[in-house]
């Protein structure tokens, strides 16, 4: 064993050192427990918690203002709010999974596990399949189209995707015209609601064979109208418990104002033109309203999700008809709101006009005196069907000027 002698020289420096080093330890850690107790008053992101596993929260923008009515401090309102929306991000995760289950929850997968059987479900997800069945859409029932198209937003080049593109491939298009043809059949499958949350799906012996020759995983999915009902049923939550000052958006176009203070909010109305992302004009308005803005370009970095654009200008989207599974928009983009409507109803009101070959011009002026307005650009021309609708900031530069359609 060998004795090592420690030096003795600047002991005194280097104890002060440490006691620094200490001190700065200490102030950064009571600086980070501050902040999990204390919040600024004003406009504040609601995240959703970390620690609470897979969530859809990384999708969604929750602003809300803190501190407005003085009845709570801004802390405990902002842990109150966020850990409500962490609970309910967790759980529509789950409940709006098409391919995997979870313990203890009833959710999309587990209709397709266990067709023809009646489940108990959440609250939320009943009130959804609600609208949907109301509404007579079967989108929902393109489930197995849906797990088989996603391929295409996962390819790297175009060669790619012969596999999962039915625009390129006549078996593809087969397939998915096969499955579309199944989806619009009440016969083949159909879900059934009973009241009191419990819910069958109900599948024909010959669809289920089918499916499992098939090697089908899903049968129900949401596809591009999920997170119009996830914001739906946060806003919906929120509202119950009375936390009203804040507005929730989705990526890909969905979002719910929920003050009805009279406060002035603003929408950027989008549009692509010639493969460059504008935007075209800003919406002004007040009081609680839903959006539904759908476009068949990226303009966020989660949209590689669910457009793909080819080398020669084309694009492949998420919007997908039940009549053949093929994607289709009548328009680059359609900005549509309603101050009466959730973003569920008001996305299924706008389906047949927007999953279609050409814009029907006369049917937007029917929604509009139903209530649903909406804008959408053409040739640099924006057309909306609310007269006096504050459309303001138009845009005008680099040789681009967008201007309002005249009646």
């Amino acid at each position: 064993m060998e004795r090592i002698e420690l030096s003795q020289e600047n002991v005194g420096r280097r104890i002060v050192i440490v006691l620094i080093l200490v001190l700065v330890a200490g102030a950064a850690f009571a600086y980070g427990v501050s902040q999990l107790f204390s919040a600024q008053t004003g406009w504040q992101a609601i995240e959703g918690a970390a620690n609470q596993g897979p969530t859809c929260a990384g999708e969604l923008v929750f602003l809300y203002e803190l501190g407005v009515d003085g009845s709570t401090s801004a802390a405990a309102e902002g842990r109150a709010v966020t850990e409500l929306y962490s609970g309910a991000c967790r759980t529509l995760y789950q409940l709006f999974h098409p391919s995997e289950e979870f313990e203890g929850v009833a959710n999309l997968c587990s209709f397709t596990r266990h067709p023809n059987e009646t489940l108990t479900v959440d609250p939320m997800l009943y009130r959804a399949l609600e609208v949907i069945q109301h509404s007579g859409d079967r989108t929902i029932y393109l489930g197995p189209v849906y797990e088989r198209y996603g391929g295409v937003f996962l390819c790297q080049e175009d060669g790619q995707l012969v596999e999962f593109d039915p625009r390129l491939s006549q078996d593809v298009a087969r397939e998915y015209e096969t499955l579309a043809a199944y989806a619009r059949s009440p016969e083949a499958i159909d879900l059934n609601l009973l009241g009191d949350n419990q819910v069958r799906l109900s599948v024909s012996e010959e669809y289920l064979a089918y499916v499992r020759r098939e090697d089908v995983n899903q049968l129900l999915d949401f596809g591009w109208l999920k997170n119009a009902f996830v914001v739906d049923a946060l806003a919906e939550l929120m509202l119950e418990h009375g936390f009203t000052h804040g507005t929730i958006s989705s990526y890909d176009g969905f979002q719910r104002n929920l003050d009805s203070r009279g406060t002035g909010y603003s929408q950027n109305v989008l549009d692509c033109a010639g493969g460059v992302l504008y935007r075209a004009a800003v919406l002004e308005y007040q009081g609680p309203r839903s959006f539904a803005c759908l476009r068949d370009y990226s303009a966020d970095s989660l949209d590689w999700q669910r457009i793909y654009r080819l080398e020669n200008g084309e694009t492949r989207t998420v919007y997908l008809s039940p009549e053949d599974g093929l994607c289709r928009s009548a328009v680059h983009d359609l900005t549509a709101y309603s101050e009466e409507l959730g973003c569920g109803e008001l996305a299924l009101r706008l389906a047949p006009v927007y999953v279609a070959d050409a814009l029907d011009a006369g049917a937007l002026d029917r929604l509009a005196q139903e209530g649903i307005q909406s804008i959408h650009c053409r040739d640099r021309v924006i057309y909306a069907t609310e007269p006096g609708a504050s459309l303001t900031n138009l845009h005008e530069g680099d040789g681009v000027r967008y201007t309002l359609a005249q009646d």
